[in-house]
């Protein structure tokens, strides 16, 4: 079951419609971490909702390239005078790996979604997060993890909340169905493609 998951997460990318729409939520998360909030102790971002959204629409390995495409082309972006780290990249790629695989083509329920939140939040937030900036400041791993768990635990609340009520509003919608939609004769607006 684990090499169809992966094996159809890949055939995603093969899809038009996917690139499609990954390019959009890409500028969407562009878009959003302009408006984030950022202090020393304390960051609030809403573009892990979006990663966790292209995880559970095309899963694992296509979560992967998007979140290491995106955070390469965030930092040529929105770049705030620091200095590039792969470290950071890495920390993306297996955030959005890791939604992927926790929610494609799986029943959505809250506790999946904050079971998963929960993860990516020790492993990629709280462990890789702080090991790279001990390696790029020098200072100890327990300088920076006490202000780091205090925001990272708001962040595991808010955005399981709003992700699951935003994806139920968008699966209740068709919007979900719309978007993961294999056919070929559909495109995104709805319009009947004419077939040669």
């Amino acid at each position: 079951m684990k090499t169809s998951l992966f094996r159809d997460s890949y055939n995603e990318l093969k899809k038009l419609r996917t690139l499609t729409v990954l390019a959009m939520f890409m500028a969407m998360s562009l878009i959003l971490a302009r408006f984030s909030i950022r202090l020393p102790e304390f960051s609030l971002t809403w573009s892990p909702i979006i990663k966790m959204y292209v995880g559970m629409l095309f899963g694992p390995i296509t979560g992967a390239v998007y979140g290491c495409a995106l955070d390469l082309l965030g930092f040529f972006i929105n770049n705030r005078g620091d200095a590039f780290f792969p470290g950071y990249t890495f920390t993306e790629t297996l955030g959005v790996f890791l939604y992927g695989l926790a929610l494609y083509k799986k029943r959505l329920t809250i506790t999946r979604v904050f079971v998963i939140k929960l993860i990516v939040i020790i492993i990629c937030n709280l462990f890789l997060g702080t090991l790279w900036l001990v390696i790029m400041t020098g200072k100890g791993f327990m300088f920076y993890l006490p202000a780091r768990i205090g925001s990272n635990i708001f962040n595991l609340i808010a955005h399981t909340l709003v992700f699951f009520l935003i994806a139920q509003c968008l699966n209740k919608a068709g919007v979900t169905r719309l978007l993961r939609s294999s056919e070929d004769t559909r495109s995104l607006i709805g319009i009947k493609n004419k077939k040669n």
